[in-house]
């Protein structure tokens, strides 16, 4: 019988938290975005109707400030290529064969990074928080990358950062 008083512990040191990550074929790399977060986790009540009937408090983790970060690790040798460090925390990511990286933050930033060196290459600010995870397509031979943003997660561990709530969806061409 499961004893609902019981704090479950701090979730840290143990795993990051990773949201999908992206494969290049052409550096043979693997980027994922990584959050800095920890949880302190309490078991909910047998009358809880939530999915997992877990309540959880994020906080960022212990020795850091920088919630974000975009890794790149060898799908060979699983060595860090670069690491890319930011005080919002990431989402998700795409990579092209044009040898980009998109990704977004929680406070509306848009990048693309260069897969091999893992410079900013452009960024814009979409003005709410980038939650989609972003795609690539292609019409007559013009590549265009499209995200969606509004859905706010872990804005509360960076309050000086205030982006908004607007549902948007945001399609660029890359240039030509």
């Amino acid at each position: 019988m499961l004893d609902f008083n019981v704090v479950i512990p701090r979730v840290c040191d143990l795993l990051p938290d990773w949201e999908a990550g992206a494969y290049s074929p052409l550096t043979n790399t693997m980027y994922f975005p990584l959050r800095n977060v920890c949880a302190q986790m309490i078991a909910e009540g047998p009358e809880s109707t939530s999915i997992y009937a877990i309540n959880w408090r994020p906080e960022i983790a212990p020795g850091t400030d920088q919630v974000g970060a975009v890794w790149a690790i060898s799908a060979e040798t699983g060595e860090t290529a670069w690491v890319h460090e930011q005080r919002a925390a990431t989402m998700s990511l795409v990579t092209t064969g044009g040898g980009l990286v998109f990704g977004g933050d929680v406070n509306g930033r848009f990048r693309a990074f260069d897969q091999e060196t893992g410079d900013v290459l452009w960024e814009v600010n979409l003005g709410s928080s980038v939650s989609g995870f972003p795609i690539t397509y292609a019409v007559d031979g013009r590549q265009y990358v499209a995200v969606s943003t509004g859905t706010q997660r872990f804005v509360n561990l960076t309050p000086e950062l205030n982006p908004s709530q607007g549902n948007n969806l945001f399609v660029f061409a890359l240039p030509e």
